[in-house]
């Protein structure tokens, strides 16, 4: 089909069927001229739920990694992680411009299951959202610390995690300037304890923290003052159990100083 209007206009006018999946899908078959800027947005999402199967059908639709769409991927969703292998590698590196990782992962079928295959796969991601229900903390850790640009985490943990002792940190690690999310039921005493250990310190301009043991409240207070240089927002979500029998909710903006005296 040919068409008269200039690349460029072509271009904005499938922008705007950014959040309308079907139409560009429908676009890609109408000219070829539409086909690369409508992947931009249609592949922008990818969800690989169940690893197995998914990433079957995408190696079958694209069998060469150099005319792979993953390039356009922004956003990476991936259920059960810990079910990928190492053969899958090479297939996660061709989504080298993911920003947005968010992981749920599952109890590991083997002690040799790892997130190891992840490791800085898209050396831009900015946010991790790690929904975990068996980890260890270090395997948490090292793949954080994979993503050298990494600005926002959450953590949430769905069951006790596996304790494994001493972790030695890399000797370098993102800087964390965007939100720190922690929904934690059992506490955040052991992930706080982590994120210290960091060599690059925190930045974080947003934290986001539970109380459900009142040991959680000392790490917390370290947390708050390790970022008090660049906090500008802070809300905790204290389940701990009031005078009253009931849980405790509170949104602190940011001021001059942080001290213990603020959750006591």
């Amino acid at each position: 089909m040919s068409c008269s209007l200039p690349q460029e206009i072509l271009d904005l006018i499938i922008d705007h069927l950014r959040d309308e999946p079907r139409t560009l899908k429908n676009c890609c078959i109408v000219s070829k001229a539409w086909v690369q800027r409508a992947q931009k947005h249609f592949f922008a999402q990818i969800n690989f739920h169940f690893p197995s199967s998914s990433i079957s059908r995408w190696r079958d639709a694209f069998p060469d990694p150099t005319n792979s769409p993953a390039h356009h991927a922004r956003t990476l969703s991936i259920r059960h992680p810990e079910r990928f292998v190492v053969a899958d590698t090479d297939m996660l590196r061709t989504f080298c411009g993911v920003v947005c990782l968010k992981m749920l992962a599952g109890p590991p079928l083997n002690p040799a299951v790892s997130l190891v295959p992840f490791h800085g796969f898209s050396p831009v991601i900015r946010s991790l959202d790690l929904t975990c229900i068996s980890l260890q903390d270090s395997a948490v850790f090292d793949l954080i610390c994979s993503f050298p640009l990494l600005e926002d985490l959450t953590l949430a943990p769905r069951a006790r995690q596996p304790r494994d002792g001493v972790w030695n940190a890399p000797l370098t690690s993102p800087k964390l300037t965007g939100s720190l999310c922690l929904n934690m039921e059992e506490g955040i005493q052991f992930v706080t304890r982590r994120l210290l250990d960091l060599p690059n310190g925190l930045h974080f301009t947003r934290i986001m923290v539970p109380l459900v043991y009142q040991e959680d409240v000392r790490p917390a207070t370290d947390l708050v003052l390790r970022c008090s240089s660049t906090l500008e927002f802070l809300t905790v979500a204290s389940r701990l159990t009031a005078s009253n029998g009931s849980s405790q909710h509170s949104t602190l903006q940011k001021s001059k100083t942080y001290d213990g005296s603020r959750w006591g």
